[in-house]
């Protein structure tokens, strides 16, 4: 994610390019990394578990999005992780606690649900794979 590189075929998103997030319906960020749309809308087609949600996956469409690290600051007694957000590169965050991943929070995204949206590309164009994202399995 910090690369800015798709998800998918690894390729860079240029800056300016509109990106995809795909997640859960109303996620305020996401885990996965950015994908551009012509793989997203592959994914979202290709992947069984993405398909079968149906209008419970929605599609982020964002030029940007701020990265966040999500740290591990301790434990309870019984095993249950304390977590904390930092900004990316907070010199803070190293001292404090260790890096479990990072979050995307796109900015200012267009949502929309995963159906609806393949649905706008069906009527521009039809949706085929990437060029770049052949021979992935």
């Amino acid at each position: 994610m910090i690369r800015r590189q798709c998800g998918l075929c690894t390729k860079r998103i240029a800056a300016g390019e509109v990106l995809a997030f795909i997640g859960e319906a109303n996620a305020r960020y996401y885990l996965e990394p950015p994908l551009h749309q012509p793989c997203a809308a592959y994914a979202v087609q290709v992947c069984p578990r993405l398909h079968a949600a149906g209008e419970r996956i929605e599609v982020a469409l964002t030029g940007a999005y701020d990265l966040w690290e999500d740290r591990i600051t301790g434990a309870t007694p019984e095993g249950n992780l304390w977590r904390a957000q930092f900004r990316l590169g907070d010199p803070a965050a190293r001292l404090l606690a260790v890096l479990e991943f990072y979050l995307a929070y796109p900015v200012a995204p267009r949502r929309v649900t995963a159906p609806s949206w393949l649905a706008e590309l069906a009527r521009q164009a039809p949706v085929e794979p990437p060029n770049h994202a052949q021979g992935i399995a």
